[in-house]
C-alpha cells in the first residue's frame, strides 16, 4: 500500500481515534475560491491538480496524451490535498465542448506511483489511465468521521496496462481506491499486470461500493477485490450491476471480505470468493463467454450474438443515458451488460404521428393510442414521435392519458427538430413536443399504485403543463426516470399552463425513481407549480432521487419561474442532490410531518442563480421568498450536508421541531434571517440541555459553542471555544466570512475545519463543559469566525456568536514562520 494508506495499519485500535483527532486539529482549510482550469499540456495538468491543496478545483482536460513522470503528492508537504478534486477529460481546445469517450484523453507516465489523495471528494470522468509504470492510488478520506462522508466517483474511466514496472508502487491493486463511499460507472480495468487485483477497494470506514456497466477482464490477478481494514466496524454494502468479468488470471472475478451485504445483479462472471458468504445469492448471473469483438487489442464492444445484449437490469443504481463512448445507454428491452450498448433492439416501437387527441373514436397515431398499444404489449415499448410539420407540435389533451401499466419509454427527442440540453449552466434543449392539460385533466402521465415493481415509465424530451393534480404522477412501479423535460412555461408561442404539482411520487411501493440525472441531457426545468415543483410523499427503504434539476427558475437558471414550494418532502429515504432550487414563492425545500425521515439533501444551490462564468468566481442571488430549507411537523433524522444556502428571504435553514436533523459543512450566508434557526424563532440562548423538556425541542435545543477568542499571527492562529451540554461526543465545525451577520450570530459562508471533542462531566441536572482549542492557518487577517456543534445522534446547533480575528504578534507564540506576513497595525 502507499505510504499514507499504511499509517492506520501501524496504530492500535485504542490509539486510532486519538491519532485521527490530532490530525483533525492539525488540518485547517484556508479560505479561497473554487478554481476551474482548462489544460492542454502535461505540466498544466500537474499544476492544475496541485491547486487542490488550496481550493476546490475542476480540471477540464483537452483531448490528447499526457505524461505524469512525477507523483503529484511528491510536490506538496501534506500527505493529501485538502479540497475537492474533479478531473474531466474529452474537451476541445478552449474547453467549450466535450465528448465522453475516455480513449480520447489518456494519462500515462513513468512515476513510481500516481497518487490522487484528498481530505475531500475526488471525481474523475472520461479519462484513460494507461501504461503507468506504477499503479494508481485514489484516496478521499477524512479523519474518523469529523466531516461529511468523502467519496470517490469514477465515470467512464479506463485502467489499461498499469504496473508495467512490475512493482506497481506498493499498491495492493493496479488501481487502488480508498474512501468511505465509492461509486463507479462505465469503468474498464483491462490488461493490468498486478498479480493481486486489477481494481482494489479498501477503507477503515467503508460504507458502500457500487459498480455498474463495467468490464474487468484480461488482468494478471483477480478482478474486483473489496475488503476493510477494521473488520469490527459495521459491514459495508456492495452493489454490482450490469457488469462483465472475464479471463482474470488470479482465478477470482470478485473477491470480498468482512461483509455479507452483496447485491450482485445481471452480471457475467465465473468465480466469486466471498467471506462471509452473501446473504442474498447473485441474481441473473451468467457464466458464459461475453463475446467481445477483439479483447486482445482492447476492443470490448460486443458481437451481435453476445449473451450480454438486452440482458441487463433496467433498474441500475446509477441510471445513465449514454454508454462509454457516448452512444445511447439502452437500445432494446433492457440495457446491455458491460460498458458498450449495441444497436440490437428487441423492443416494440410505436410511433406518434398526430397531435389530435380524442376519446372516441380513438385516433390511430395519437399519443393516447400509443399508450394503449404499449399497455397491451407485455414487453418493453418505445413511444417515439414523427408528427408532420415544424416545431413545436402541441398535443392538447381531452382528458387524462391512460394510466401506464407496463414498461414504456416515451422519447420526445425523437421528433425531428428536437435536441437535448448541452449547457453546463442552464437548459438549452430544443423541445418540439408540447402536452397541454389546460387544467381540464388531473394528470398527463400516471402509474397507479396497483402496478408492480417490474414496470416503469421513462419520459424525456417533452414540455408539459396545465394539470390540476400533477403533470407526472408516480404511485406504483419502480425505477421510473423523468429527464430532459420542461414543466410549464411556453413552447414557441403556446403557453402550456401551470400544474398543481409537476412531479408527484406517492405510496409505499414505488422506489428507485430518478428525476433528472447526472448528465447535462438529463436536466429538467421544474417551474411554475402552484403547489410544489416536486412532491415526495412515498416512503420506501430505497427511496427516489431528485438530481441536477432547475427548480423554480427559467431555463437560463438566472431568473425566477417560481413554484409555491420547490421540493416538498413528506416521505422517507429520498435523495436531493446537485439541484438549483431558487426563486420559489415560499421555501426551497420543505420537510413536513413525522414521515419525513432519513432523507439526504446534499450539494444543492438554494437561493442562488445558476453558475455564472466570470473571473474570479462570482455568485449572485435568486432567493426563495421564505426559508431555504424548512423542517416542521415532526420531520426527523434527515441529513443536510454540503449545500450552498444563501440570500433567502427567511432563515437559511429553519428547524421548527423534530430531532436529529443533521447539518454538516453547508455554506450558509446572506440570508435575511438567521443562517440556522432552531426551535423558537430567533436566537436561542445558552441554557441547560438537561432541563425538563429539552429533549423534546427541535434538535433538543443543542447549545451552540461559545467562541471565546480567535487570535494569533497573520497566517497562523487559534480558536478557543467552550461547549456546554450533556455528556457525549460532538463535532465542532468552524466557518468564516468577510463579515458577521447583522444578528451577531453567524452566518457561515466558508467551511474551514472540524474538531471532535467529548463532554464527560455532566450530571443529570446540569450541563457539562469542554474547552476546545482549534488551530488556524491560511489568510486570517480580516476574517470573521463562527461555529456550530453537532452531537453523535445528528442534532445540530445554531451558529455561535461571530468573532473577528485578532491579529497581534503578542498572541502568535511563534506560530508564524519567518516567511509569514507580519500583523498589520491594530
Amino acid at each position: 500500500m502507499p505510504r499514507s494508506a499504511c499509517n492506520p495499519c501501524l496504530i492500535t485500535l485504542s490509539r486510532l481515534a486519538t491519532a485521527l483527532l490530532l490530525l483533525a486539529f492539525a488540518f485547517v482549510r484556508p479560505v479561497l475560491a473554487a478554481e476551474e482550469r482548462c489544460v492542454s499540456s502535461s505540466s498544466g495538468l500537474l499544476n492544475a491538480i496541485l491547486l487542490a491543496q488550496e481550493t476546490d478545483v475542476t480540471v477540464r482536460v483537452v483531448q490528447g496524451n499526457y505524461s505524469l513522470d512525477v507523483n503529484p503528492l511528491d510536490q506538496i508537504d501534506d500527505p493529501a490535498f485538502g479540497y475537492n478534486l474533479t478531473i474531466i477529460g474529452g474537451y476541445n481546445d478552449g474547453c467549450t465542448s466535450r465528448v465522453l469517450d475516455p480513449h480520447l484523453t489518456t494519462i500515462g507516465g513513468d512515476a513510481d506511483i500516481l497518487e490522487l489523495q484528498s481530505y475531500d471528494s475526488i471525481t474523475i470522468e472520461s479519462i484513460r489511465f494507461a501504461h503507468l509504470a506504477g499503479g494508481i492510488y485514489i484516496e478521499a478520506a477524512s479523519y474518523g468521521g469529523n466531516g461529511p462522508d468523502e467519496k470517490v466517483t469514477l465515470r467512464r474511466v479506463i485502467f489499461d496496462d498499469l504496473c508495467t514496472s512490475g512493482s506497481c508502487g506498493g499498491t495492493t491493486g493496479a488501481a487502488e481506491i480508498d474512501s468511505d463511499d465509492v461509486s463507479m460507472s462505465h469503468v474498464m480495468a483491462i490488461h493490468n499486470a498486478h498479480s493481486s487485483c486489477a481494481l482494489y477497494v479498501d477503507n477503515h470506514d467503508l460504507n458502500a461500493v457500487s459498480l455498474s456497466y463495467s468490464v474487468i477482464a484480461d488482468n494478471a490477478g483477480d478482478g474486483l477485490c473489496i475488503t476493510r481494514t477494521q473488520a469490527a466496524d459495521d459491514d459495508y454494502e456492495l452493489f454490482v450491476q450490469n457488469s462483465i468479468f472475464r479471463d482474470n488470471a488470479g482465478g477470482q472475478d470478485i473477491r470480498t471480505r468482512v461483509s455479507p451485504y452483496l447485491n450482485l445483479r445481471n452480471n457475467i462472471f465465473h468465480a466469486l470468493e466471498a467471506s462471509p458468504a452473501p446473504y442474498i445469492l447473485p441474481v441473473s448471473t451468467l457464466d458464459v463467454d461475453p463475446q467481445f469483438i477483439a479483447p486482445d487489442s482492447g476492443n470490448y464492444h460486443l458481437l451481435t450474438s453476445s449473451p450480454a445484449i438486452n440482458s441487463g437490469t433496467p433498474l441500475p443504481l446509477d441510471p445513465i443515458s449514454q454508454d462509454l463512448d457516448g452512444g445511447p445507454r439502452q437500445i432494446g428491452s433492457a440495457p446491455d451488460r458491460g460498458v458498450y450498448e449495441t444497436n440490437v433492439d428487441d423492443s416494440n416501437v410505436i410511433t406518434v404521428t398526430s397531435t389530435v387527441d380524442q376519446l372516441f373514436p380513438l385516433v390511430s397515431g395519437s399519443l393516447r393510442w400509443a399508450i394503449i398499444q404499449a399497455n397491451a404489449d407485455s414487453g418493453l415499448n418505445h413511444i417515439r414521435f414523427n408528427i408532420p410539420g415544424g416545431c413545436p407540435r402541441i398535443i392538447t389533451l381531452a382528458a387524462p392519458l391512460p394510466t401506464i401499466t407496463d414498461r414504456v419509454i416515451i422519447e420526445g427527442y425523437t421528433q425531428p427538430g428536437s435536441a437535448p440540453n448541452t449547457s453546463f449552466y442552464g437548459f438549452n434543449a430544443d423541445i418540439c413536443i408540447g402536452i397541454r392539460g389546460n387544467l381540464s385533466a388531473d394528470f398527463a402521465f400516471r402509474i397507479p399504485s396497483s402496478v408492480g415493481a417490474s414496470h416503469y415509465l421513462q419520459l424525456s424530451g417533452v414540455a408539459i403543463g396545465g394539470f390540476d393534480v400533477a403533470a407526472v404522477d408516480l404511485q406504483g412501479g419502480a425505477g421510473s426516470w423523468i429527464h430532459g423535460v420542461q414543466f410549464a412555461g411556453s413552447l414557441g408561442s403556446t403557453a402550456l399552463g401551470n400544474s398543481a404539482v409537476n412531479v408527484r411520487i406517492s405510496g409505499s411501493t414505488t422506489y428507485y425513481n430518478l428525476i433528472g440525472g447526472e448528465e447535462r441531457a438529463d436536466v429538467n426545468v421544474i417551474a411554475n407549480a402552484w403547489a410544489a415543483g416536486v412532491l415526495l410523499l412515498a416512503s420506501h427503504a430505497n427511496g427516489s432521487t431528485v438530481q441536477n434539476n432547475l427548480i423554480g427558475t427559467k431555463a437560463s437558471g438566472l431568473s425566477a419561474a417560481p413554484n409555491q414550494v420547490g421540493i416538498q418532502i413528506a416521505g422517507s429515504h429520498h435523495t436531493i442532490h446537485d439541484n438549483l432550487i431558487s426563486g420559489n414563492q415560499t421555501v426551497g425545500i420543505e420537510l413536513v410531518g413525522a414521515s419525513a425521515l432519513d432523507n439526504f439533501i446534499t450539494d444543492n444551490r438554494i437561493g442562488l442563480r445558476s453558475l455564472i462564468l466570470c473571473t474570479p468566481v462570482c455568485e449572485t442571488d435568486l432567493p426563495n421568498i421564505s426559508h431555504g430549507v424548512y423542517t416542521h411537523g415532526g420531520a426527523h433524522d434527515n441529513t443536510i450536508n454540503s449545500n450552498s444556502i444563501a440570500w433567502n428571504g427567511g432563515a437559511g435553514v429553519r428547524l421548527a421541531d423534530g430531532q436529529r436533523n443533521s447539518l454538516l459543512s453547508n455554506r450558509i450566508y446572506d440570508n435575511e434571517q438567521l443562517g440556522i434557526d432552531i426551535d423558537d424563532a430567533g436566537v436561542d440562548a445558552i441554557d441547560n440541555d438537561t432541563a425538563a423538556g429539552a429533549a423534546t425541542r427541535a434538535n433538543r435545543g443543542l447549545n451552540y459553542p461559545v467562541l471565546w477568542s480567535a487570535e494569533g499571527g497573520a497566517q497562523r492562529g487559534n480558536l478557543r471555544t467552550v461547549l456546554l451540554s450533556t455528556n457525549g461526543v460532538y463535532i465542532v465545525q468552524v466557518f468564516s466570512g468577510a463579515s458577521c451577520d447583522a444578528s451577531g450570530y453567524g452566518q457561515g459562508k466558508t467551511y474551514v475545519t472540524s474538531a471532535i471533542t467529548t463532554i464527560e462531566n455532566a450530571d443529570s441536572n446540569s450541563n457539562g463543559s469542554v474547552v476546545v482549542d482549534i488551530p488556524l492557518s491560511g489568510t486570517l487577517v480580516g476574517r470573521k469566525f463562527t461555529l456550530v456543534a453537532r452531537d453523535a445522534q445528528g442534532n445540530t446547533s445554531e451558529f455561535s456568536p461571530c468573532v473577528p480575528y485578532t491579529c497581534d504578534t503578542i498572541f502568535a507564540y511563534g506560530q508564524d514562520g519567518t516567511s509569514a506576513l507580519s500583523c498589520p497595525a491594530q
